[in-house]
């Protein structure tokens, strides 16, 4: 099937929704379905959600705040791994390739990382970071480094390192902690001095060599004059997944799971190696972070990897259960008596249908080796039976636009992998008129995840959680293309400042909006729910200067009233001896009380006196769901060479529930799948 592009504005959206109306959702529905088992190290996104959940749960047992620091240091290392860093369509339809990669194109949002990836570059995962440290109550910044990126993080009025990417810890006589100043006075300082923690431990013993005369370096020349680099990592995307009625979620531990290496479906890409995202020397996968007082090369190998989560849909066209995965549709259309969806006046009707998850989408791609610049297949699939002709359609960007595609006949197989692979949503519409009927559909979505979220299993009986919250997110990603506003139907135009222009991006790295002189400026941004909002989370990249000048003023507000009253979520706190000419401002706001389905968030942009700009912006409105209908887990393990499967079911309503998974000795994680009835 062939498809192009069009430009299908808002404004004509809003059109077609005002003619025809918009899609009831007082439905069933599964909104925020976790799981969380009682394993000590991957217990699941019921455990990770968010970012303060991962910092409860690995300093739990802490008491000082050093000690906090190294466990959360530690459990860094048992989730987030060594890679190439990953790459998103996050400028317009600049194409992500890690063999060319951009920073402006890398996610720095710490939740995506964690849901999707668990693997970067050390500036990367440094970045990431961040929020982490932030959530013990610690400032914290990327510090430059030979041939590196590392992090420092402040307590005990002090500034400590922690490297997480190469693993390395240095510390004083006192041990505590040592940061750049204490190494560059001491550069002795940098040995296996407080065994079992790491120090330095991958591809080795070339990399410790390499730090030991990197911190040299850093001696030699002055710790100052290695940069300082604040705001480089954020956490905005809440984590929720949504399931419809006959909706199947499975997350397959196993990356071979679809039939070995030629079968796998990621989203990665590298010129050397076949098979998706993988490293050896790592501490993932391992059941202790620690070394011996002699070091041990093989402590540090975990043969981490990837694994998968597919969503299968499956609408019941025979009840308006089908509206649970619809976004939008025309006031003509109907079911028919024989259960199928059409025109009821024999004028052009449509329905769109959405997926939307924290998982990315991945694909298999032909090569086995570059599922980005090379073309993939099976990362989602539509396949099912229309009498007649009926046209269909792909949105990638919430509807804005679409790609426009050929007409489908009988029983059909359409793979859009190529449309939509790299992203973490998109709306399927299909079009109708006179006797042309949709008979059935089936849309089958596979997503590359993070291998430390997968809730893991324990042996000899596995206590399990199941939690469902009842939320659904909305969320707003404005693509930024060169001088076409309308596609940025989302922001509040009447609201921006005069002295704000709007330029787009041609080039990665540009501003997309500019302010024209030295005063303050502003950009407000619409949410739409279709239930009322209970909390707002937002990031914006802004254009700094180095040094910063003191009276910058850089926020994120929050109306729930029509911009009649602002409450703050989040404020610029960038100190005078960052290095860095960009940074990320995030935050977020509870406006449950409000009772209101829209809210407008304000970027407020000030630099001193100077002209400034906002690169990127993305927010998610986090709103209520249905009561949860009826559900089904499904658990399949390996154990002593035979799969092993346990299926529980519980009644509608029910939104926090705990069972035993009865597992034996020696135990290997396959599936779990979660089922909306």
């Amino acid at each position: 099937m062939q498809m192009s592009r069009s430009k299908t504005t808002f404004a004509s959206c809003m059109v077609l929704l005002g003619m025809f109306g918009a899609v009831p959702h007082v439905l069933a529905e599964i909104g925020d379905p976790t799981l969380r088992t009682d394993h000590s190290v991957y217990p699941g996104e019921g455990a990770f959600q968010t970012v303060e959940d991962c910092v409860a749960f690995a300093t739990a047992e802490s008491k000082t705040t050093q000690g906090k620091a190294i466990a959360l240091y530690l459990w860094m290392l048992q989730h987030q791994y060594h890679e190439t860093s990953p790459q998103e369509w996050r400028v317009g339809n600049v194409v992500p390739d890690p063999g060319n990669p951009k920073d402006a194109l890398t996610p720095f949002d710490a939740n995506v990382a964690r849901f999707s990836y668990g693997y970067g570059l050390c500036g990367t995962v440094h970045a990431w970071n961040e929020p982490y440290w932030q959530a013990l109550g610690f400032q914290t910044r990327r510090r430059a480094f030979p041939g590196h990126t590392n992090s420092e993080v402040f307590y005990d009025r002090s500034w400590h390192a922690f490297d997480t990417d190469m693993a390395g810890l240095v510390f004083c006589e006192d041990r505590t902690v040592a940061g750049y100043r204490d190494i560059a006075a001491n550069p002795d300082l940098v040995k296996h001095t407080n065994p079992p923690l790491p120090c330095y431990p991958f591809a080795w013993p070339a990399d410790f060599q390499a730090m030991k005369q990197g911190w040299e370096q850093v001696a030699s020349e002055g710790e100052e004059n290695f940069y300082r680099m604040y705001s480089t990592g954020y956490a905005a995307n809440p984590g929720i997944v949504r399931l419809r009625s006959g909706e199947r979620f499975t997350r397959r531990f196993d990356r071979d799971a679809y039939g070995g290496l030629e079968k796998r479906r990621f989203w990665y890409a590298s010129p050397k190696k076949t098979g998706g995202p993988s490293r050896n020397w790592t501490f993932v996968n391992s059941a202790k972070v620690e070394h011996a007082e002699k070091l041990d090369p093989e402590q540090a190998m975990g043969n981490a990897s990837y694994c998968n989560a597919e969503f299968l849909y499956e609408p019941d066209l025979s009840s308006s259960n089908y509206l649970e995965g619809v976004v939008s549709k025309s006031a003509n259309l109907m079911v028919s008596d024989a259960s199928e969806i059409k025109s009821s006046d024999g004028e052009p009707a449509f329905v769109t249908f959405f997926h939307d998850s924290p998982y990315v989408i991945a694909g298999d791609p032909v090569d086995d080796k570059d599922s980005m610049t090379g073309k993939a297949t099976d990362g989602c699939v539509i396949t099912g039976e229309v009498q007649g002709k009926v046209n269909v359609s792909v949105s990638i960007d919430g509807g804005v636009t679409w790609q426009q595609g050929d007409s489908v006949e009988g029983e059909f197989r359409f793979d859009i992998t190529e449309m939509v692979k790299g992203r973490y949503h998109w709306q399927i519409r299909f079009v109708m008129d006179g006797d042309n009927e949709l008979i059935s559909v089936y849309f089958k979505t596979v997503c590359q995840m993070n291998q430390a979220m997968y809730p893991r299993l324990t042996p000899e009986g596995c206590n399990v959680t199941y939690r469902c919250r009842s939320r659904g997110v909305t969320r707003v990603e404005p693509v930024f293309i060169p001088g076409d506003e309308s596609l940025l139907p989302s922001e509040v135009k009447e609201m921006r400042s005069p002295n704000v222009s709007y330029q787009g991006q041609r080039h990665v790295g540009e501003k997309a909006y500019w302010t024209t002189n030295n005063k303050p400026g502003q950009i407000v941004y619409r949410i739409d729910s279709p239930q009322p909002l209970l909390q707002v989370n937002a990031a914006a990249m802004v254009a700094l200067r180095v040094p910063m000048p003191e009276d910058s003023d850089f926020r994120l507000e929050v109306s729930t009233d029509s911009g009649m009253s602002w409450q703050p979520m989040a404020k610029a706190d960038i100190p005078n001896d960052n290095n860095y000419s960009m940074g990320w401002l995030a935050g977020s706001a509870d406006v449950s009380t409000a009772n209101v389905k829209s809210v407008l968030v304000r970027i407020h942009l000030y630099l001193g006196g100077y002209t400034t700009g906002l690169c990127d912006f993305e927010a998610y409105g986090i709103h209520q769901s249905s009561t949860p209908e009826p559900v089904k887990i499904i658990y399949a393990w390996e154990e002593a060479g035979q799969e092993k499967r346990y299926e529980r079911g519980f009644d509608e309503g029910r939104e926090s529930v705990e069972f035993v998974v009865p597992t034996g000795e020696n135990i290997k994680d396959m599936s779990v799948t979660i089922i909306a009835e």
